[in-house]
């Protein structure tokens, strides 16, 4: 693997943790210990390097906490239960605030995630709204009080770059005229000034550099995109292509120069990264070591300056530093740390003091202050405080073959304290389908592996991550090859001994939820029983859903075509493998969890799914979570109630022990 583990270049002395521990887990960790949400997030250093802002959770409010990198507490503030996507320093004294929302924006076609910005002022401890009273540029009558608007809404956290030598924050907003803008902020007023020339790519100025846009070819739905640079008042075009119909080709920032930037060209579930040259617009694919397809840029938060990359390959995360001090640095830190997953979280601007978060096996999730002046390594505080090391249990990176010969990765988390042999199992498939597990602590998989179960999450054709082939392997298999990956993966633990064959059950969730439903109806025979939340069961109903909400070729739909259908003719039914279509053929126990506000699967579909079970006279439980959305990622209560039905679910109809 590319990550060398070199001799210590320091060693990483453990001091005194600066974030005290709620409390101190019993002997048998409950559930909620495994199932609350992150008790500690976002931790980010200030620009100087001596305070460290980040997010704690007490009940289910979210609070802002600041202190000295010494421990000296600085203030708390409460935010209420939001979302809170990003937080991040827009200088010594203010701290931006992202948070998500759902609804309706004005110039959207569709309710969806946006997202509110705020600043708040660590010393005075007042907040100010992005853009609140901001007015939008807006052509020549931008400045009449007909035409201001309050822009409270954000597209993604704002950025930070020095411009003009000064500090200058900048948010993407949404103008009068429906259009995006981007906005300088009055961290003290959250104010913000039109910059008509800014971009993602800018000089030191403040001018954009180069820009990327996409135009409707109006041929099926596909369209061109475009890279183009200024050339004095006007731009020049360095690159287009169309027939892009999902995924686009995107301008990630400068390239290893600023004279060049980087473009990330869609290959399969990944991104090749092309270098382009201002000047002529000549290009040339970069290989980064053994990130592969993988490489995400890292970028320097002030400049924009590429500083290296990073990228998860196999179970594996790797990054690479362009500085050879930087990666020097770097891989003395994840040399002191030989068995776990080190990931970059935040750094000073000379990179002496950078924060890292390290989880695996018997570690929930841990953040660290590495100083690299005193080589030590100091503990923030944990994700999970009421875990103990020996709460969490091993986790297992393996390979198996499907029946035609296909190689599906998985994890395989066993359970502490059993023989591994002859184990009840749960296949817990993850979501997307186009997404990854990734090893470390799992909320899902670590809280039923608790209870005394072996846990498999198999990385079926049509995960990322894995190569343009894994990925496509999945297009039209749907239900199907998709399908017995899963079971796949039960025979080949059962031939290993590791498992009991007559003692499976499935639990999923989103993607996984219909791979819940499927297993009883399509693949029967596997399981004695299903969990399936927020699941998609008549896949015919669902893109007729999609079509209403977005349009009959938007690229989401195009996206659950591309799964469903493959090279099969649109036109084929999808009746036999939509569960809701194939109920009388379930002879097992089921369990369906349903978010009631949620937008991306509807709740109808394990509504519809529940009815068609009792109709055919088959033992189906439906819960609704009145309050969530598919993510369930706003309260911890809403995550216990899951895993309270799901775990006495599987305990009454395959228990444990």
């Amino acid at each position: 693997m590319f990550r060398r583990f070199l001799p210590a270049l320091m060693a990483l002395a453990m001091a005194a943790p600066m974030v005290a521990a709620a409390s101190v887990a019993k002997a048998a960790a409950p559930l909620t210990a495994y199932t609350h949400l992150a008790a500690l997030s976002q931790v980010k250093l200030s620009p100087d390097g001596t305070k460290i802002a980040y997010i704690l959770l007490v009940g289910e409010k979210r609070r802002l906490a600041v202190q000295t990198i010494t421990g000296q507490a600085l203030g708390q503030v409460e935010l209420g239960v939001k979302k809170v996507r990003d937080i991040r320093w827009g200088d010594e004294d203010h701290v931006l605030i992202t948070t998500a929302y759902y609804g309706d924006l004005k110039g959207m076609a569709v309710k969806g995630d946006y997202y509110t910005a705020q600043s708040y002022n660590v010393t005075t401890h007042k907040f100010a709204t992005v853009l609140n009273d901001s007015h939008s540029s807006g052509g020549a009558q931008a400045n009449t009080a007909s035409n201001s608007a309050r822009l409270t809404a954000v597209l993604g956290p704002p950025i930070i770059r020095m411009i003009d030598g000064k500090r200058t924050v900048l948010a993407l907003g949404i103008n009068v005229s429906g259009e995006q803008e981007y906005y300088a902020i009055d961290l003290e007023t959250g104010v913000g000034t039109p910059r008509d020339h800014a971009d993602s790519v800018m000089d030191s100025t403040g001018y954009w550099v180069a820009k990327d846009e996409q135009h409707d070819s109006g041929a099926g739905g596909a369209f061109t995109w475009r890279l183009v640079k200024r050339e004095g008042p006007a731009m020049k075009e360095l690159w287009s292509e169309g027939g892009f119909v999902i995924e686009a080709p995107n301008l990630l920032g400068y390239g290893r120069t600023d004279k060049s930037v980087l473009v990330g060209y869609p290959v399969g579930d990944g991104e090749e990264l092309w270098e382009v040259q201002l000047a002529d617009g000549s290009r040339k694919k970069l290989k980064i070591a053994d990130l592969g397809d993988n490489a995400e840029p890292i970028y320097d938060s002030l400049t924009g300056k590429l500083l290296g990359f990073q990228g998860l390959v196999e179970d594996d995360y790797n990054a690479y530093w362009l500085d050879a001090d930087k990666e020097a640095t770097w891989e003395s830190i994840v040399a002191g740390f030989p068995d776990e997953k080190v990931r970059y979280v935040s750094a000073t601007p000379d990179y002496s003091k950078i924060v890292v978060f390290t989880n695996g096996n018997h570690n929930p999730g841990t953040y660290l202050l590495v100083d690299m002046a005193t080589k030590k390594a100091i503990k923030i505080g944990s994700a999970y405080p009421d875990l103990k090391p020996e709460d969490v249990a091993t986790v297992q990176y393996i390979h198996y073959k499907a029946a035609d010969g296909t190689i599906i990765p998985a994890y395989l988390t066993l359970p502490n304290g059993r023989d591994p042999k002859n184990l009840p199992l749960i296949v817990l498939p993850h979501g997307g389908p186009g997404a990854r597990d990734e090893g470390g602590f799992d909320w899902f998989a670590q809280p039923v592996a608790s209870r005394g179960y072996a846990v498999l999450q198999p990385e079926y054709r049509g995960s990322t991550g894995y190569g343009k082939a894994h990925l496509e392997a999945g297009y039209g298999e749907w239900g199907r090859k998709m399908q017995t990956d899963l079971s796949d993966g039960v025979r080949y633990l059962a031939a290993q001994g590791t498992i009991d064959p007559k003692r499976v059950c499935i639990f999923g969730w989103s993607y996984g939820g219909y791979a819940a439903m499927a297993g009883p109806a399509i693949d029967p025979g596997v399981y004695r029983c299903a969990v399936a939340g927020a699941g998609v069961s008549d896949l015919g109903k669902m893109l007729a859903w999609e079509r209403d909400r977005s349009s009959k070729d938007s690229i989401v739909v195009r996206f659950w075509k591309r799964f469903m259908f493959g090279s099969r003719p649109q036109s084929e039914s999808l009746d036999a493998v939509s569960p809701a279509r194939q109920a009388s053929r379930v002879q097992v126990p089921m369990l369906l969890i349903h978010g009631k506000q949620d937008y991306t699967v509807p709740v109808e579909q394990s509504q519809d799914y529940a009815d068609s079970l009792k109709r055919a006279g088959k033992d189906v439980t439906l819960v609704i979570l009145p309050e969530d959305d598919h993510y369930i990622d706003a309260r911890s209560a809403s995550r216990q109630r899951v895993f309270d039905a799901a775990i006495a679910f599987l305990e009454k109809n395959n228990p444990p022990y």
